[in-house]
């Protein structure tokens, strides 16, 4: 019994040196098998895998610092886009180089339009604020400003509004050229009243003079016509009578003639007029009579010729010296 118990009691302590061993040393055993194992042989298996895990990351990232701040190499990405941006930069900059030209080519047809079309047919030159009116206001392109693309952009904005208005520029001048044989007809090439010395008197020409009025230098705009009253007044081109005025200051009573082509003419201080506003007249049509309404200081008619806007000297388009026969071959004499 003794024996028993003392073995008993000796087994207890052996199981309990070996359970406090297999707690010390982190060892279990197994019930069926009594076999002994590391309590972490299979519970700390994810830490492995975090640590591998961990240290490829710490070696990717290190890799790539050396790849791009030792080495000076680009990430692959990154090469890409750089390539893709510098084939963008070569094509914008092909572009804007055909830009270029296309600027070159409609400068050439704006001065040729100017300087020639249009001036051949007495139009007024288009100026550069027309041609180029709707980009002097706010930015519209902001979201890129600076940009290689911003300016291709604004570039072709205004390359198509100056197309757009050359284009209307062409249109007036074909229309007019449709009419180009009538443009000699339309010039005003005849004195504006007969050339029978006993009937007028050139009492004032064009340019400089004293005004008879006010006494000091002034540019005279027309040519005077001192004449009685009543003497028939004609139209000396083509046209279309644009103003039909009666004052008793100025010009007093007087017709304006828009004979096309740059070209206008007036007729001032008569004492009637037989044409209206609107009205097609050819050259020789009567216009009505001299008289002496408006500023005047006697019975006379006071006539302008405007080329594009400006005064010319009426004496350049007419000849005085025609003989009054002839003259009223090309007139058509008002009705009593």
């Amino acid at each position: 019994m003794v024996n028993g118990k003392r073995g008993s009691g000796g087994v207890s302590r052996k199981c309990l040196s070996l359970q406090t061993v297999s707690w010390m040393s982190k060892y279990w055993e197994e019930p069926e098998t009594l076999l002994t194992r590391l309590a972490d042989e299979g519970g700390h298996a994810w830490l492995k895998l975090l640590l591998v895990l961990v240290s490829g990351i710490l070696l990717f990232f290190l890799y790539m610092w050396f790849y791009v701040s030792v080495l000076g190499l680009d990430l692959p990405k990154t090469a890409i886009l750089k390539r893709q941006n510098a084939d963008w930069s070569t094509r914008m900059s092909q572009l804007s180089q055909q830009l270029d030209k296309y600027d070159e080519l409609l400068s050439l047809l704006e001065m040729r339009d100017n300087r020639i079309y249009r001036s051949v047919y007495g139009m007024d030159e288009i100026p550069d604020g027309v041609r180029l009116s709707g980009f002097g206001g706010d930015n519209r392109y902001t979201e890129v400003e600076g940009t290689a693309l911003n300016d291709i952009s604004h570039r072709l904005d205004v390359l198509e509004k100056q197309v757009y208005v050359q284009s209307l520029s062409f249109d007036d001048v074909a229309l007019l050229q449709r009419t180009a044989g009538d443009m000699a007809a339309h010039i005003p090439s005849i004195p504006p009243m007969s050339t029978d010395r006993s009937t007028y008197r050139l009492s004032s020409p064009f340019g400089y003079r004293s005004d008879p009025l006010l006494g000091f230098a002034k540019r005279h705009t027309g040519m005077d016509f001192a004449c009685p009253p009543g003497n028939p007044i004609y139209a000396t081109g083509d046209g279309v009578v644009k103003t039909v005025k009666h004052e008793r200051k100025g010009y007093g009573n007087h017709v304006e003639v828009d004979h096309g082509f740059g070209y206008m003419t007036r007729y001032a201080h008569m004492s009637r007029i037989d044409v209206e506003e609107g009205q097609v007249v050819k050259r020789g049509d009567c216009l009505g009579l001299s008289g002496r309404s408006g500023r005047i200081t006697g019975p006379h008619l006071h006539y302008e010729v405007h080329y594009r806007k400006d005064y010319v000297n009426p004496s350049l388009y007419m000849d005085l010296d025609i003989s009054p026969a002839d003259y009223y071959e090309m007139v058509r004499k008002p009705e009593k």
